[in-house]
């Protein structure tokens, strides 16, 4: 990515939205926080794109008024050694009582489900896996800027090195995640949310299996302001158990839920490009958060 693509994306990040003082979600501007990502490129280990939207990420958080803290770490393979850095931006650090609302920005190295196999070893775009995390929590920035929850401090925490995992080895994934719930750079939260794969046009959430076993107050509780909202993206059903970055923050113990919708035909192939992704979709979950965030019912 050239240095003057940089820069442009600079400018345009200098100053903090600070319209959100009625706490509506923003999904226009989401959707933008997605895009710009992907015109980075493939944000995959050892890219250019991926030190740059680390600056990207950093310098919204700082616009925003986060305390912002990075943590590096490594992780081996038999042939290789990855190099991550999780982010963290702090809202009202002084509140003991913690949120932490999660979502990995790295994209997978390899195509490796596209169909045409010469697509491989190619690098994917992650505009639903990958991006549309990173602009839920983004655009959640915006709003906590101007408006203090009553209950929670809050950290945003951008996971590194998710994608990187082999499919038959549960632990080769989540990785930025297993670090940072050993490692953690703030108190301790009460509640966990990881929000993955949230941008598909036809987005359908269960309620994910590990999530609604562990944490099932939580889970119904944010699925009751998702329907108070008029949201059809929520489902009571009990899906799949997906291996993501909630489980990490499970094994030590911690309430933690993963929003995900896991039946998308573009994962994991060189197809998952923005067009495929909606600002509804953005909307119905970033709003769903807020609402909890800070106990507003419409």
């Amino acid at each position: 990515m050239k240095k003057i693509t940089y820069l442009l994306f600079l400018l345009i990040l200098l100053g903090c939205d600070k319209s959100a003082s009625n706490m509506s979600f923003d999904a226009d501007q989401a959707y933008t926080f997605l895009t710009e990502q992907c015109d980075l490129g493939p944000r995959n280990p050892g890219s250019e794109a991926i030190m740059l939207v680390r600056d990207y990420i950093k310098n919204n958080l700082e616009q925003c008024g986060a305390e912002v803290k990075t943590q590096d770490f490594s992780v081996d393979d038999s042939t290789t050694t990855y190099y991550g850095t999780n982010i963290v931006g702090s809202f009202y650090p002084r509140n003991p009582k913690r949120l932490l609302i999660g979502a990995h920005y790295d994209t997978r190295p390899w195509a490796d489900k596209d169909k045409d196999e010469k697509n491989h070893d190619k690098p994917i775009m992650g505009a639903n896996d990958g991006a549309s995390g990173v602009a839920v929590l983004l655009e959640l920035a915006s709003i906590l800027a101007d408006n203090q929850p009553k209950q929670y401090g809050v950290d945003l925490v951008f996971f590194d090195l998710e994608d990187i995992g082999k499919y038959n080895d549960s632990e080769s994934w989540s990785n930025g995640a297993q670090y940072y719930a050993k490692n953690m750079l703030t108190d301790k939260p009460e509640y966990v949310i990881v929000v993955d794969m949230i941008g598909d046009d036809d987005l359908h959430i269960p309620m994910e299996y590990y999530s609604y076993h562990s944490a099932p107050e939580l889970l119904k509780k944010l699925v009751d302001f998702a329907e108070a909202r008029g949201f059809d993206q929520f489902s009571r059903q009990v899906g799949q158990p997906i291996v993501d970055d909630h489980l990490p923050f499970l094994k030590e113990g911690l309430k933690a839920i993963d929003f995900i919708d896991f039946d998308y035909t573009y994962w994991h192939t060189m197809y998952d490009t923005p067009d495929k992704c909606s600002p509804k979709s953005l909307k119905a979950v970033g709003q769903t958060l807020i609402d909890f965030i800070y106990e507003k019912k419409k």
